[in-house]
């Protein structure tokens, strides 16, 4: 939707006319506040938690009402603020009075009141009423008049503000996107052949579900999947412990933590047919990992086991073999008569750990998890973990605030610049993907009409992969 400025028969500009707040300009503002108010921060204060967490719940009832252009009335909302000047256990308080029926007025009180920079809102333009039929016909007609003008104006400050960069996104879609349309254009019987070859398998051997990493070239692909058929042709009788399972073509061969049966493409297939054969044994492992994260999470206080989507590939018995062994270190640990530290909470419940691999790192993830390689002596994890606590929970916290906020920025560009898809690299994480939407929809007047049609795929380099998938860098210029 594009801003049009009012004139009066001067040329005097008198209003602007734009769209009202939407759901993600609304989050996107409100974030500082969220950060300072989360209930999840006030973990150690019970008090001040529940007193935030109904504050929370009845502004957020007040902003879906106002969004809706509905009238509610609420109360004055009380809240704690924590502030990084102010010694632990000390939080100031701040009551809102949130009178006005209108979103922006409401969520520039919230700001206000706990002294935080309106400056993202203020430059969201107002809507401002037509005064009437004069008005409209005095706009209409100075617009037309004054609109080669204006266009030129904007034309000359971009080119010279594009010429001041080295390299900039506009100028580097302009150069690609009509290329990755033809080449998406151009794959299309390739993407038609693999569509086929999944139903065939899915229909003869009754396999739930076929997918792939989005990371192979789809010619890839399609040789991998015209392998499988051929191999599963030769030994239909093998297939049948297929039924029913979902297949992967990744980076390894093996069941994942999930079931799923990855075949790994650059496997020979009698690797593949090895895996088949032996499937039923592999889920033995599935069914252990359940009682491994149990006795894990037990030990460490009811910490939360969990996997991030991005942890390196293992399968079922390895990750078994991994949680074993980061068991045996923490029980040996507590036989030697060590404790954790007073300082860590009894219960960890509300924080995550993720086991990987022996030689993974230990550190806490942007997304506020505890990883630990599993090879970790149990004296230097637990060491880690009560220093980090406060890291996890502030992290945890930013990733709880930003995936909302991620997903309605999300469904903005995608529908603004009309894309056939929008997806991102494992590694682009909420805080980065939010940063990477707010940038493009600011350049949406230059570079809407070039994406449209287009696949994006968010990540950290410039390309047109041989599909005809865009690529940018979160962090574009």
């Amino acid at each position: 939707m594009f801003c049009r400025l009012r004139l009066s028969s001067c040329g005097c500009p008198i209003g602007v006319f734009h769209k009202k707040l939407s759901s993600a300009e609304v989050s996107t503002a409100l974030r500082p506040f969220y950060f300072r108010v989360h209930p999840d921060l006030f973990g150690k204060y019970p008090e001040q938690r529940k007193i935030n967490e109904i504050s929370l719940q009845q502004l957020s009832a007040l902003l879906e009402a106002q969004q809706s252009s509905r009238n509610i009335a609420t109360p004055i909302l009380p809240f704690y603020l924590r502030k990084n000047d102010m010694p632990e256990g000390q939080f100031e308080f701040v009551k809102i009075k949130l009178d006005s029926n209108d979103l922006r007025e409401t969520v520039v009180k919230v700001l206000n009141a706990c002294d935080i920079s309106t400056s993202y809102i203020d430059k969201i333009p107002r809507i401002k009423q037509d005064k009437g039929r004069q008005f409209r016909e005095e706009f209409n007609e100075a617009y037309e008049k004054y609109k080669d003008e204006f266009d030129k104006a904007t034309r000359m400050k971009r080119k010279v503000e594009e010429k001041k960069a080295i390299t900039n996104i506009i100028d580097w879609i302009s150069e690609n996107s009509q290329q990755a349309k033809q080449k998406y254009e151009s794959t299309q019987a390739t993407r038609g052949q693999v569509k086929s070859l999944i139903e065939q398998l899915c229909k003869t051997y009754g396999i739930k579900e076929v997918k792939y990493d989005s990371g192979w070239n789809i010619s890839h692909i399609r040789g991998a999947l015209q392998s499988l058929t051929s191999m599963a042709s030769q030994h239909p009788q093998h297939m049948d412990n297929l039924k029913d399972r979902t297949i992967a073509l990744g980076q390894f061969t093996g069941v994942s933590l999930d079931g799923d049966v990855y075949l790994n493409i650059i496997d020979v297939r009698h690797e593949w047919l090895s895996l088949i054969k032996k499937v039923s044994q592999e889920d033995s492992a599935l069914t252990e990992i359940p009682q491994y994260e149990k006795a894990l999470s037990s030990i460490l206080r009811n910490i939360h086991i969990c996997r991030r989507k991005f942890m390196p590939k293992v399968s079922a018995a390895q990750y078994c073999s991994h949680l074993r062994q980061l068991i045996t270190s923490i029980g040996d640990f507590y036989g030697r008569g060590s404790k954790i530290p007073d300082t860590v909470p009894e219960s960890l419940q509300k924080y995550e750990i993720v086991v990987e691999p022996e030689a993974g790192p230990l550190m806490v993830s942007p997304t506020g998890q505890f990883i630990t390689p599993s090879s970790c002596p149990a004296d230097e994890l637990i060491a880690f973990i009560a220093k980090h606590l406060d890291d996890a929970m502030l992290l945890l916290t930013e990733y709880s605030i930003n995936k909302h906020v991620e997903k309605a920025l999300y469904k903005e560009v995608k529908e603004r610049f009309q894309l056939l898809d929008l997806i991102k690299d494992d590694s682009i994480t909420p805080g980065l993907m939010i940063l990477c939407c707010q940038r493009l929809l600011t350049r949406i007047d230059t570079i809407d009409e070039k994406l449209k049609g287009n696949i994006l795929y968010v990540t950290h380099y410039y390309s047109v992969l041989s599909e005809g998938v865009l690529c940018i860098p979160w962090n574009f210029k």
